[in-house]
C-alpha cells in the first residue's frame, strides 16, 4: 500500500463529491492488494467477484467508483464520473502535500564507494560499499544503491528507487520517472498522473544504455534478480520482470505487463498492457503480443513478404519512392 494518511473530506473535495463522513485511511491500495483502512479506485462499470470478495474481507476502506456501483461491504463509496481522473488528483495531492513518508530518512554513503565529483546526489541517499557512480549522473533523493553496483555516466535515477547488489546500469538510462499516463483536468486538458509507487530492482540486474524504466503508479514496478535488459528498452509502470528474464534491445513493455522467470523478449518486440509472458516463454523479434503467452511457448512474428524488384523499378530512387 502507498502509505499516506487521508481524510474522507479531503478526498471528497478532490473528487468533487460532497457528503458527510470523517473516515481516515492510511493510504492507497491497488485492486490486487487491498488492505484495511485504505483508499481504492474502481474505474470499471462492472466490478469482478474477486474485487467484491476482497473488499468484503476488509474494514475501514473508502472506494472511489462510478455512479451506481455498490459493494455492500464495510466501505464508504464515493461516486464520481471518472475514477481514473480522481486517481490523478489524489496522487497529485499526496505529492504536493508531502503526505507520503520518505523511503530514507538519512544520508549514508559507504567510504569505499567511488562517486565522481561531477555526479549529483540529492538529499537522503544510501550508497553501499564499492558502488561506482560515474560523471553526470543525477541520483535521488530517496534512492538506495546496493553493494558493488555500477552506475554509468549520464544515468538519472528518480526518487523512491531501490537497487540491489552488483547491478549495472549503462549510460544515459532513466530510472524511476513518471510514466506516460494522462487524465483530463476540469478544463478538459491532459495532465500527467503522478507515479508514487517507486521502483524495486533486485540484485545482479543489468539495464542497458538509453533505457527507461518507469516507477509504479501506486505499487512499485519490480525487476527481480538477474534480469537482463538491453539498450533502448521501455519498461512501463507497474510491470514485473521475473528472475533471469531477458529483454533485448528496443523491446517495449506496456503498463502492468508481466514477464515471468527465464522468459525472453526479442529485439523490437512489444508487449501489450496487462499481458503475461509465461516462464521460459520466447517472444521473437518484431512480435506484437496482444494476449497472454503460456509458460514454455514461442511467439514469432510473420515472415516478411520477399520477392524480386520489378525490372522497371527505378534503382536510383530513394526507398519506396519511384516504384512502378
Amino acid at each position: 500500500m502507498l502509505r499516506a494518511t487521508l481524510h474522507e473530506q479531503e478526498i471528497r473535495r478532490l473528487v468533487g463529491t460532497p457528503g458527510d463522513g470523517d473516515r481516515v485511511v492510511d493510504g492507497v491500495s491497488t485492486l490486487d492488494t487491498i488492505e484495511d483502512n485504505s483508499l481504492v479506485f474502481v474505474s470499471k462499470n462492472v466490478v469482478s467477484d474477486a474485487v467484491r470478495s476482497s473488499l468484503a474481507a476488509r474494514r475501514g476502506c473508502i472506494v472511489i467508483a462510478r455512479k451506481g456501483v455498490s459493494f455492500g461491504a464495510d466501505c464508504v463509496v464515493i461516486e464520481c464520473a471518472d475514477p481514473r481522473a480522481a486517481i490523478g488528483r489524489v496522487l497529485e495531492f499526496i505529492r504536493s502535500e508531502r503526505r507520503q513518508a520518505p523511503l530514507l530518512t538519512a544520508r549514508a554513503i559507504a567510504p569505499s564507494a567511488k562517486i565522481s565529483p561531477l555526479a549529483v546526489l540529492e538529499g537522503s541517499v544510501e550508497i553501499g560499499d564499492d558502488v561506482l557512480i560515474e560523471p553526470f549522473c543525477m541520483i535521488g533523493p530517496d534512492v538506495r544503491i546496493g553493494r558493488g553496483s555500477i552506475i554509468r555516466s549520464g544515468v538519472r535515477i528518480f526518487p523512491r528507487v531501490s537497487i540491489g547488489e552488483e547491478c549495472h546500469i549503462y549510460p544515459n538510462s532513466v530510472i524511476g520517472n513518471d510514466c506516460y499516463a494522462y487524465v483530463r483536468n476540469e478544463q478538459g486538458n491532459k495532465t500527467r498522473i503522478p507515479h508514487l509507487g517507486g521502483l524495486i530492482i533486485g540484485s545482479f540486474v543489468d539495464i542497458g544504455a538509453c533505457t527507461t524504466v518507469y516507477a509504479g503508479k501506486i505499487a512499485p514496478t519490480i525487476i527481480e534478480d538477474y534480469a537482463k535488459i538491453g539498450d533502448l528498452v521501455v519498461v512501463a509502470h507497474n510491470t514485473r520482470i521475473g528472475k533471469n528474464a531477458g529483454l533485448c534491445a528496443s523491446s517495449v513493455l506496456s503498463g502492468s505487463a508481466v514477464v515471468e522467470a527465464e522468459a525472453w523478449i526479442g529485439v523490437n518486440a512489444t508487449i501489450r498492457d496487462g499481458v503475461r509472458v509465461g516462464a521460459h516463454a520466447l517472444v521473437g523479434m518484431d512480435v506484437s503480443l496482444q494476449r497472454d503467452l503460456p509458460d514454455k511457448t514461442v511467439a514469432r512474428a510473420p515472415r516478411p513478404d520477399v520477392k524480386p524488384r520489378p525490372d522497371d523499378d527505378d534503382l536510383t530512387a530513394i526507398g519506396f519512392t519511384g516504384r512502378s
